[in-house]
């Protein structure tokens, strides 16, 4: 495995994303990601232990995501 990549299967097709930033808010894990050449499209996910990765599906902890990866953005 790349560093800095993981693959995620969706409908039985295996997907290399990149990493581009993890964080910690509210007692989650996340990971934003997105797929090579569409840096533009970044999918956050929350991760547990165990390594499995879920979508974010709440409407306001997708907004404060959101603002995370902004300030991020900003600082970068």
């Amino acid at each position: 495995m790349k560093e800095n990549t993981i693959y995620i299967t969706d409908n039985g097709k295996e997907i290399e994303m990149k990493i581009y930033m993890t964080f910690e808010m509210n007692e989650k894990n996340y990971v934003v990601v997105y797929e090579e050449g569409k840096e533009d499209e970044l999918y956050p996910l929350i991760y547990d232990d165990e390594g499995n990765l879920y979508p974010v599906e709440d409407e306001e902890e997708m907004n404060l995501v959101s603002e995370v990866v902004s300030a991020y953005e900003e600082e970068e």
